[in-house]
């Protein structure tokens, strides 16, 4: 992986001196967010980037993960004497962006085995993995009681694989089962998964987890480690929480008077929510933490004993650390709207698309002539606006637009549709650059492909 330092020739110049502060890439990454992108020396950072990557390029910014890492800790940390905190894979699952977190102390929650193998690339041991997923196949559940990973089992079918593929390993396979909180944190519905209909987990109504459990006790091949529960993603209030942590904590109890069980491990999810505007004010890991400390203790006091906590955040860590960095292909007018088609679209940034997801849009270098636009993606699909009704600086072709807030199921969920390689994608670290997935070209969309010879 090749690394580039930066100059920011820009700064040496004695008339830019008291126009900007950047000294720094990272400290251009800042300004960007900042809404300072028209600043020359900002411009210069990312043009600077574009002529040396090339676009559409994925940047994101080390300093920023680490940060988030670190608040995340010391909300919980001084609350929670037995805390562990694992990362979600799937928000991100470039290697180099995982083991930043592994160097955190942070533990990894996966829902593939391809996921499972990213995790084990990066350094980490089966033990310190959970798998979660709602529709395991046979090799995943063979490879995840292989490697001693925690199964975090959705139904009853799933628990009877786990206890024959455990029996024909002649192992007992470590398990936690999802359950369904029935509870409704106010988020997108397409990321809202413990509302009832939801198809994940195993409901408390109707009594089906503790089922579940009963029938998990009863199997010599099965290792009751936990229990978990996840509410939805971007979330942005603590209600939720709090009210799917008051009904854990009585499940638990009820495990343990009824069936006897004492669990090492309550998981309450991750979903903290991050900002995806200017000026929006989230609920804070600080917020989350004081609310959920109160009703954790109450717990514990009934319980008489105290499990370990774990969360699992993706986005958290790394959503607002990414930028997607494109370049205007065209402008075009037309008698309803004006677009602006940058080379990115929703095969590179597909939330907007999937969710209508709002992600923060500057263009680079430019400060007059503010018009309200289309910011249009180059996949030919109608729908592949990338963001709408947008007041932005006037851009020509061949300027450089940056859409924030692209670290999270950005390149996680990127394809090759339209027969487009993936984009390449960077990491900075103060004025250094680091490529930690180089960009994809022609031959490599034949890569599987079989001759038609």
């Amino acid at each position: 992986m090749s690394i580039r330092h930066f100059g920011l020739a820009l700064l040496l110049v004695p008339a830019l001196q008291a126009q900007v502060t950047t000294t720094t890439l990272h400290d251009a990454l800042l300004a960007a967010r900042a809404d300072r992108a028209g600043e020359p020396a900002v411009a210069a950072a990312f043009q600077q980037l574009a002529k040396e990557h090339g676009t559409p390029l994925y940047i994101y910014d080390q300093r920023y993960i680490q940060g988030q890492a670190a608040a995340l800790r010391s909300a919980f940390a001084p609350r929670f004497p037995k805390l562990r905190i694992l990362y979600a894979l799937k928000a991100n699952t470039n290697p180099a962006v995982i083991g930043l977190l592994r160097a955190e102390g942070i533990g990894a929650e996966v829902v593939s085995q391809g996921e499972i193998e990213t995790a084990l690339k990066v350094g980490y041991q089966g033990t310190e993995i959970m798998f979660t997923s709602s529709s395991k196949n046979p090799a995943e559940i063979r490879r995840a009681i292989e490697l001693g990973t925690v199964l975090n089992v959705d139904s009853m079918d799933e628990l009877g694989q786990v206890q024959a593929e455990a029996h024909r390993q002649l192992k007992q396979a470590r398990i936690s089962f999802r359950v369904n909180p029935g509870v409704d944190p106010h988020t997108i519905h397409q990321i809202n998964t413990g509302i009832a209909e939801s198809k994940f987990g195993l409901h408390l109504q109707g009594g089906l987890a503790f089922k579940a459990y009963a029938a998990a006790k009863a199997m010599p091949e099965i290792r009751i480690e936990g229990v978990h529960c996840h509410i939805g993603s971007q979330i942005t209030e603590t209600e939720g929480y709090t009210l799917t942590a008051t009904k854990m904590m009585t499940f638990v109890k009820e495990l343990k008077e009824k069936l006897g069980l004492k669990l090492d491990f309550v998981d309450l999810g991750g979903g903290l929510g991050i900002p995806y505007t200017d000026g929006q004010t989230l609920m804070s890991p600080e917020d989350l933490a004081k609310a959920l400390e109160p009703v954790w203790k109450a717990g514990v006091a009934t319980l008489g004993y105290e499990p370990t906590l774990w969360l699992e955040p993706g986005r958290f860590f790394v959503g607002g650390s990414g930028f997607l960095l494109t370049r205007v292909n065209t402008v075009k007018e037309t008698p309803i709207k004006t677009f602006v088609n940058v080379d990115a679209g929703f095969n590179t940034l597909m939330r907007p698309v999937m969710y209508q997801a709002y992600h923060r849009v500057r263009v680079i270098g430019r400060t007059q002539d503010v018009q309200k636009v289309d910011i249009a993606g180059d996949v030919c699909e109608t729908g592949d606006i990338l963001a709408e009704a947008r007041l932005l600086p006037k851009a020509k072709a061949g300027d450089l637009v940056v859409i924030l807030d692209a670290g999270a199921y950005g390149f996680s969920m990127a394809s090759e549709y339209n027969a487009r390689p993936l984009p390449e994608e960077v990491l900075v670290e103060g004025n250094a650059v680091r490529v930690i997935r180089r960009r994809a070209d022609f031959p490599e969309l034949f890569r599987t492909a079989t001759s038609a010879k």
